[in-house]
């Protein structure tokens, strides 16, 4: 039987990761760096500079002045948080190369900003630093599935159809029919990346975040977010989805129910800005 690594093995060429996240991840370890060096790197993909402006100026921030050069925005943001705005750009791109019938890509992505999002807000209430990275894992955390859509397709949609309308359907009817989940390709995919540990494994466990070995705070968040999101937006093509959340996920963030419906509230007033900015421009629809 075939396993995670071994299908993520079939699409690293098609997947390739833009150098220029590489080339941002290097100056942030150099001490002798400055801000005007890290905008000069991002302004060669003028794609790339033009989103992460977009972004700074949106309601994802709400800053009073409008910032219009990425040294500034460097200085405001943070190269922690720009680091993780960039991750997230140029992963999106990547995955723009991969095509697939058996999901509605406009609402694949809506249903990852929106997770992507929440978890955020959830990890400000929780008091967890730098927030943007739990923006950039609840972007990414269900990739996994493009993956196996793409390259076993026949599979793919013997697991869509046995799938519960739940949260977890699609994760547990993968690892009954391929005996690996949309996670674990997510995770494997994510190692050869080279990408930062919390993003690898909550995407690996956000499903089952008791799982989480290093992570388990901000693993929880995304599970928390995701069912949040799948409350608005499931991401794949079923009509209701039956929230599914971890009691060990409660206890980990010591969150309420209120507290993701703050979450909703203020994910609602900020998604339509984002998600114009960071989905593939053919999904924005």
């Amino acid at each position: 039987m075939m396993t995670a690594r071994e299908l993520v093995a079939g699409v690293t060429d098609l997947l390739s990761f833009s150098a220029v996240y590489f080339r941002v991840n290097e100056l942030l370890q150099d001490p002798r760096s400055s801000a005007q060096e890290l905008g000069e790197v991002i302004s060669h993909e003028p794609g790339l500079a033009t989103r992460l402006l977009k972004i700074v100026n949106s309601a994802y921030y709400i800053f009073p002045g409008k910032i219009d050069t990425l040294s500034r925005a460097v200085t405001i943001v943070g190269v922690r948080e720009l680091e993780a705005l960039v991750l997230a750009t140029v992963a999106v791109d990547a995955f723009n190369r991969i095509s697939t019938d058996l999901v509605d890509m406009s609402t694949f992505w809506h249903h990852s900003v929106y997770c992507g999002l929440v978890a955020r807000l959830l990890a400000r209430h929780c008091g967890v630093l730098h927030t943007e990275r739990l923006f950039v894992a609840g972007l990414l955390h269900d990739v996994g599935q493009l993956v196996i859509y793409h390259e076993i397709p026949e599979l793919a949609c013997q697991a869509l159809a046995a799938a519960e309308p739940s949260d977890d359907g699609l994760y547990r009817a993968e690892q009954n029919l391929l005996g690996f989940t949309h996670g674990d390709v997510a995770a494997e995919l994510f190692e050869i990346w080279g990408l930062p540990a919390t993003i690898k494994e909550a995407a690996a466990f956000h499903h089952e975040p008791g799982r989480s070995q290093e992570f388990p705070l901000e693993t929880a968040l995304v599970h928390l977010a995701n069912s949040v999101a799948n409350s608005v937006e499931s991401g794949r093509n079923i009509v209701e989805c039956h929230p599914t959340r971890d009691a060990q996920a409660w206890q980990l963030t010591g969150l309420s129910e209120y507290d993701l419906e703050c979450a909703m509230a203020d994910a609602n007033e900020q998604f339509l800005d984002v998600v114009r900015i960071v989905s593939p421009d053919e999904f924005l629809l």
